[in-house]
């Protein structure tokens, strides 16, 4: 559990610091510098160049995160693992220049009609697919190495930081709009390229052979959870990304826009789950493998109830701020607010589960996540198609927390029959509570005319109120613990 915390606390810095570099990229200088059509042509080509990445991957991330504790042994290079991976990345490409090149008239065709700024710029996939994909296989390497925050580091803030030097090139007249594509495109290729570079800086790509441990049994584990792996990633892809493509088809390029970057407002709720979720796995697969099933629950148990702490402080934030939000965006933007609101929900749902996903991932039942995964796809799909007709935009918000609503559900089940774990206590209706006592106490501050300092105070009030709660109930060992330890050190 210390090695846990220690990875999330330093994981969740960098993905703060990307939020914020995040929040003026996509919450300030995007919407004011580039049309909405172009913020959803920025949102098309990372949504079908991760779609195909994913593909590439081959399912092989899953395989890695549950059988590289059998592998690793730093003073045999992991035998040999680094060989395969390499490998597969090289398999996979190919793989998906193949599919890309049979499917890219369909994609077009697709396309041409809401998108046609899309088609325009549709080669930069080919560079985005393979660097994505260095990405997604090296990151889960590196997570199994025990440095889960490398790629935190590398995506969240190098990445962001290229971006907005585009961005400043764009504004200043330096580039024109093509250029400042190529940079956007390049700056999403950074961290793949650098997650390699960091390998051979350590020393760890090293790529003599080592087949001892890959008898008959170990060969048919790693296809079978390759297998099920592209399954899995495919699917989890697809649920992030299928909501643009669907609404860029229904709608228009414009509102795939608009859905972007309010979507971007709701992922910072989920930020804290970013950094545990990457350790965890690595942890409960070697605890499923020496069946430690006490630190499983345990993980389980306090996953769940602290990150529905941190959930619901930064949705209620957030939601008691969205006047504010909309003080920021450019006016088209205000259809998307309950965007912001029904995603959020989505993102509390899906914090709430704690590691539930990788418990499964990580189990001799892994199978399940498979079936688990696809069902969420149809479900976001079927629904997508249900509620954006009838609620146009936000019907697609809608859809997703209907879906996740009924995913959750089910795994849940899945898990307490298979395991007979389940993660709730009264602290999570304690929890909940509080934040809906926090969140009507809110109304109590007035509106400042100025925004600024309206977030500033409202959110300090908003922090101070449920943080004070969650402490003097109790509410988390871990976050108590924290806390005392800080006044310990400076009060003595």
């Amino acid at each position: 559990m210390g090695h846990i915390k220690e990875q999330t606390i330093k994981g969740s810095i960098y993905s703060y610091i990307g939020v914020f570099l995040g929040f003026l990229i996509s919450g300030l200088f995007l919407p004011r510098l580039l049309t909405t059509g172009e913020n959803g042509l920025l949102k098309l080509l990372i949504a079908y160049s991760t779609l195909f990445a994913q593909f590439g991957t081959l399912g092989f991330t899953n395989a890695t995160g549950r059988l590289f504790a059998y592998f690793r042994d730093k003073s045999k290079n992991h035998h040999g693992f680094l060989l395969l991976t390499v490998l597969v990345v090289l398999v996979g490409f190919v793989l998906t220049m193949v599919l890309y090149i049979a499917l890219k008239d369909y994609i077009i065709e697709k396309n041409m009609e809401n998108a046609e700024l899309f088609t325009q710029y549709i080669g930069f996939l080919i560079p985005l697919i393979f660097f994505t994909l260095l990405f997604l296989i090296f990151d889960t390497y590196l997570k199994m190495l025990f440095q889960s925050v490398t790629g935190t580091f590398y995506k969240e803030f190098i990445q962001r930081i290229l971006i907005l030097f585009s961005i400043a090139a764009l504004y200043f007249e330096f580039f024109t709009f093509w250029q400042f594509i190529a940079a956007y495109v390049i700056s999403n290729c950074i961290p793949g390229f650098f997650l390699v570079v960091v390998l051979l800086a350590r020393g760890e790509f090293n790529l003599k052979p080592d087949w001892t441990l890959i008898d008959i049994k170990m060969a048919r584990s790693l296809v079978s959870m390759s297998f099920f792996g592209i399954i899995v990633g495919f699917s989890n892809i697809m649920v992030l990304n299928i909501d643009s493509i669907i609404v860029s088809r229904m709608i228009g390029i414009e509102a795939t826009g608009i859905y972007a970057i309010t979507f971007f407002f709701s992922t910072l709720i989920i930020i804290p789950s970013r950094s545990l979720r990457k350790i965890s796995g690595t942890i409960l697969a070697d605890a499923w493998k020496n069946n430690e099933m006490n630190t499983i629950a345990q993980i389980y148990r306090k996953s769940s109830i602290n990150q529905l702490i941190f959930g619901a402080l930064i949705f209620i934030g957030l939601w008691a701020n969205i006047f504010n939000v909309f003080k920021i965006l450019p006016p088209e933007y205000e259809a998307g607010k309950y965007v912001i609101f029904f995603l959020g929900i989505t993102n509390l749902i899906e914090m709430t589960s704690g590691v539930s996903n990788s418990m499964l991932a990580t189990s001799k039942y892994y199978k399940a996540t498979a079936f688990l995964s696809l069902l969420l796809v149809i479900l976001i799909v079927g629904f997508n198609i249900i509620f954006i007709r009838q609620f146009g935009l936000v019907g697609a918000a809608i859809a997703s927390t209907a879906a996740y609503f009924i995913y959750n559900v089910l795994r849940y089940i899945i898990i307490y029959k298979l395991f007979g774990m389940h993660p709730f206590t009264q602290q999570h209706f304690y929890t909940l509570i509080i934040a809906l006592a926090t969140y009507g106490i809110s109304f109590l501050i007035p509106v400042l005319g100025n925004f600024i300092a309206d977030i500033a105070i409202r959110s300090f009030t908003i922090a101070l109120v449920f943080g004070a709660g969650v402490y003097f109930l109790k509410l988390s060992e871990d976050i108590n613990g924290t806390v005392d330890s800080i006044l310990n050190k400076y009060f003595r």
